[in-house]
């Protein structure tokens, strides 16, 4: 028999994929020299809007791209002789807070998860926050940023957020395109919750500071119609351009996260003059085909040079694989960040493996760095975990949106150094 020691011995960097040479090790040693082996499963979680919004079709993407890292770690483990094997549990907390803790304590007390992956957004994952300490249960979201959530890295912090870079990040690139462009009137459109009021105060503050006139716009989520909303914006826009802006200086930023509410304003914001005639700005959430690729928006979009700060998505063998192995499980391709779920259902795997295949909270959140400050996957990019357990390697892209309906990169933002460098516009 094998010993414990030795189990945890394992190579962090083989194959994500069975006899395939990208991504994270999914290989262990056996945990048995014996002919008959006793299969053992460990559930881990996932929680994501599978239903009741515009988020429904990242959560239904993020949910598939879990059970994609799963089966091939399990391909893995099998091939390798070793009995132990995973399963996805997956819920829907429907954009609801309330709903994504049920979620958690619902999977601790039926299935005995000690591991989730998810929720979506901020505001989701602040609502498994009590549940994850008290029942010691790691949470990994792929794509929560607000600086909210930040907290001291400790034992009785379940929150570990090895995906996508801050909002402290995207707000200084967001403030810095802006500035850089030439603007110096803003009408800034947010959403009122735990992320996008975050983008909203660190980036229209930098903005303040470099002498740029900024108005807020604050609108409630899940409203049946925008149309106030925009008829605010294009008030706040006029007056600007009537006490001496101009329209090359006067720009609109949208701090918008939800693709149906996105369309929304963006129709109301199509008939708008003078908001049709000035340039728009957004964050990542907006860097998604359903909006720019769209017959009804994309042209309205490239008309407005909309331009957008988005966490760079690297070329690599890792990112191939996946979009491939994705698209052959499901019948489409991953939508934008999925890469994210997938490479933090793998890292949670890896910490498992690390603990010798303990399924306890406590034991994975030990193992958990290790495993997430050695892996390279499916984003392009090293994780590195920061003091508060986030990802503190922040690359964005500084991208336009083209007559194509597609994107081009004109620019760059270097989280090392806090500075953007534009190459075109």
């Amino acid at each position: 028999m094998v010993s414990t020691t030795a189990i945890a011995l394992l190579v962090i960097g083989l194959v994500v994929g069975a006899g395939v040479g990208y991504g994270i090790s999914a290989l262990t040693v056996p945990t048995t020299t014996t002919s008959t082996t006793t299969t053992r499963t460990i559930y881990i979680g996932s929680i994501e809007p599978l239903t009741g919004g515009g988020d429904a079709v990242y959560g239904i993407s993020f949910a598939d791209a879990v059970t994609l890292a799963v089966d091939q770690m399990d391909a893995n483990l099998t091939q390798a002789g070793n009995p132990l094997q995973f399963k996805v549990i997956s819920e829907d907390d429907m954009g609801s807070a309330a709903t994504a803790g049920s979620d958690l304590a619902s999977m601790y007390s039926t299935d005995n998860i000690h591991v989730v992956i998810g929720p979506l957004t901020s505001a989701e994952v602040a609502g498994v926050l009590q549940t994850a300490d008290t029942d010691h249960i790691v949470v990994l979201p792929p794509a929560a940023t607000a600086v909210s959530l930040r907290y001291p890295k400790g034992t009785d912090n379940y929150l570990v957020r090895p995906g996508q870079p801050g909002d402290q990040y995207e707000g200084s690139a967001l403030a810095q395109t802006v500035e850089q462009l030439g603007a110096k009137n803003v009408v800034f459109l947010y959403r009122d919750d735990t992320s996008e009021s975050g983008t909203f105060n660190a980036s229209s503050a930098l903005m303040s500071a470099a002498g740029i006139n900024v108005m807020g716009v604050e609108y409630q989520p899940s409203q049946t119609d925008y149309g106030s909303i925009v008829t605010t914006a294009a008030s706040d826009a006029q007056t600007m351009l009537s006490s001496g802006g101009t329209k090359s200086n006067t720009v609109v930023v949208c701090a918008c996260d939800e693709v149906t509410e996105d369309q929304n304003i963006f129709t109301h914001a199509m008939s708008d003059t003078p908001l049709s005639s000035l340039r728009w700005f957004g964050i990542e959430a907006i860097d998604t085909p359903s909006l720019y690729a769209s017959s009804t928006y994309g042209p309205w979009m490239s008309s407005v040079n909309f331009t957008m700060t988005t966490p760079a998505a690297f070329s690599s063998p890792q990112l191939t694989y996946f979009n491939s192995t994705f698209t052959a499980m499901f019948g489409s391709p991953p939508q934008p960040y999925s890469n994210y779920a997938y490479d933090n259902a793998f890292i949670a795997m890896d910490a498992i493996l690390l603990t010798g295949g303990q399924n306890n909270g406590t034991a994975i959140l030990s193992a958990i760095y290790l495993a997430a400050d050695h892996y390279f996957g499916a984003t392009g990019t090293g994780v590195w975990l920061d003091g508060a357990n986030a990802q503190t390697f922040a690359i964005y892209n500084v991208v336009e949106v083209t007559p194509a309906e597609t994107t081009i990169q004109i620019g760059t933002y270097n989280g090392a150094t806090n500075q953007v460098t534009l190459t075109g516009s």
